[in-house]
């Protein structure tokens, strides 16, 4: 049996920001490293840089789909395992058939259960977690999704330019015709509404989309805000976060508030040695709080997500009582109320 393939999927924050691009460049970076590259699945939608990235690699046949009376053309997984290519590009991952009988992630399972590797690409606005989140930001409804479990099967490259540089592309014609120029941004391409597919989409890759929808949502009012007020207290696994939780939970009890304790992991997400993670979760359960895990690149950022998501008046964290520590290794707290201007930081002392 082959060896199952790899997944490689670059994520845009919208359309347009140069995602297939991206795939596009990979490809032939891995042709020139003697890779056999074939491009499964491409749409240009008509910009030039694209479709000069694509000359000379092989562009396999597609299948026809009927259709009410239509033929649709579409990726061919079959075509892909019977091309003997070690890389296949695809374009736009979420894809559904017209007739709604299978998606376009099912074919690239399929493409990568035979050992294929597979490039491609998808919006954050189709991942099924988070799309609900996206479709209330922009007002633009969002059938096609994929699963976030097989995205995150694989390696995910966030393609996250800066509102004012895509909105200057649109503006250029790069993405879309004259005529639709002036429409594009002033509805979807609107800044505010590409800042905050930007933080939904980096609050995915951390783990913590779904909170951090709730509270683009409710900072945009598009969401009533949570009626009880909440203390989060941030987590590090160690025996010095009970006092973490413990003063958190004073807090809270003070305040009439929700207790709300944050375990950060970061990188591969696996739980160092020495941590309590089970302990401090029953700690927090007989607290009467809620414990939960969040992957992140940073911890300051991760706590900052899920204060803002809970519309958290109050953050405690624990502080090492070693300069030299903090010196090394940089302040948690510092972090936090930079990130977190409105909330109050608390630190619980510890070695």
């Amino acid at each position: 049996m082959a060896e199952t393939g790899s997944l490689r999927t670059y994520l845009g924050t919208a359309p347009g920001v140069g995602k297939t691009f991206a795939m596009l460049t990979e490809g032939r970076r891995r042709a020139l490293a003697g890779d056999k590259v074939v491009v499964g699945w491409l749409e240009p939608q008509d910009r030039a840089a694209t479709r000069r990235l694509a000359d000379g690699l092989e562009v396999l046949a597609t299948r026809s789909i009927d259709y009410r009376g239509a033929v649709f053309p579409d990726f061919d997984p079959d075509a892909a395992i019977a091309s003997g290519a070690d890389v296949v590009l695809v374009d736009e991952l979420a894809h559904t058939v017209p007739d709604r009988s299978r998606q376009r992630w099912e074919d690239v399972a399929d493409v990568l259960a035979a050992g294929l590797d597979v490039v491609t690409t998808a919006n954050v606005a189709h991942l099924r977690s988070v799309r609900d989140y996206a479709a209330q930001i922009t007002g633009v409804g969002t059938v096609e999704c994929v699963p976030d479990e097989f995205v995150r099967s694989g390696e995910v490259m966030l393609v996250d330019p800066p509102a004012e540089a895509l909105r200057a592309r649109i503006a250029a014609g790069v993405v879309y015709s004259a005529a639709q120029v002036g429409g594009a941004l002033a509805d979807y391409f609107r800044a505010a509404n590409l800042e905050a597919l930007s933080e939904l989409a980096r609050a995915w890759m951390a783990g913590s989309g779904e909170a951090v929808g709730e509270g683009l949502l409710v900072r945009r009012g598009l969401a009533e805000p949570q009626a009880q007020p909440v203390v989060v207290a941030g987590d590090s696994g160690s025996r010095w976060g009970e006092a973490v939780i413990h003063r958190a939970a004073e807090l809270a009890r003070t305040d009439d508030a929700g207790l709300l304790v944050v375990h950060v992991q970061i990188g591969d997400g696996l739980a160092r040695s020495g941590l309590d993670l089970a302990g401090h979760r029953k700690l927090t359960d007989e607290l009467g709080g809620t414990y939960t895990n969040v992957h992140g690149n940073g911890v300051a950022q991760a706590l900052a997500d899920a204060a803002k998501a809970q519309s958290a008046a109050t953050v405690v964290v624990g502080r090492h009582r070693s300069r030299l520590t903090e010196l090394a290794h940089g302040s948690v707290s510092s972090r936090l109320r930079r990130l977190l201007p409105a909330v109050a930081v608390e630190e619980v002392s510890h070695p």
